[in-house]
C-alpha cells in the first residue's frame, strides 16, 4: 500500500482518538463508557499499525528517537479515556496533558529532533 493510505488512517485515527478521548473527558458517564473505549481502542491499534506502516513505507529507522517519543505518546493518550472514566475529578488536568501529547507528537514529525 502507499504511504499516502498510511498517512490517511494514521491521521483519521488520531483524530478519533483524541476526539473520543475528550468525548470521555466531557461526560464520563458510566453508559457511554463500553462503547467509548472500543472506539479509542480500535483508533489506538489503527494508529500504530498506521504508523509503522509509514515508518517502514517511508524508510525510517525504527531505532529514530522522535519515533519513541511518538510511541510514548500514542501510549499516553491511549490510557487517557479509560482514566476519565476512573477519575472524573481530574478532567481538566487529563485534557491539558492530552494536548500536550498531541502537540509533542505533532512537533517530533516535522522537527525529527532525535
Amino acid at each position: 500500500m502507499s504511504p499516502s493510505f498510511y498517512h490517511v488512517i494514521h491521521v483519521f485515527s488520531m483524530a478519533a482518538l483524541v476526539g473520543y478521548s475528550f468525548y470521555a473527558f466531557a461526560l464520563p458517564a458510566p453508559e457511554t463508557k463500553k462503547r467509548v473505549m472500543m472506539v479509542t481502542g480500535i483508533a489506538s491499534l489503527a494508529m500504530l499499525i498506521a504508523g509503522f506502516g509509514l515508518i517502514s513505507k517511508m524508510g525510517y529507522s525504527f531505532s529514530a528517537g522522535w519515533i519513541w517519543v511518538k510511541v510514548a505518546c500514542w501510549i499516553g493518550l491511549s490510557m487517557l479515556p479509560g482514566m476519565a472514566y476512573r477519575r472524573r475529578e481530574r478532567a481538566g488536568l487529563f485534557i491539558v496533558i492530552a494536548l500536550v501529547l498531541v502537540l509533542i507528537a505533532i512537533a517530533m514529525v516535522y522537527f525529527k529532533p532525535f
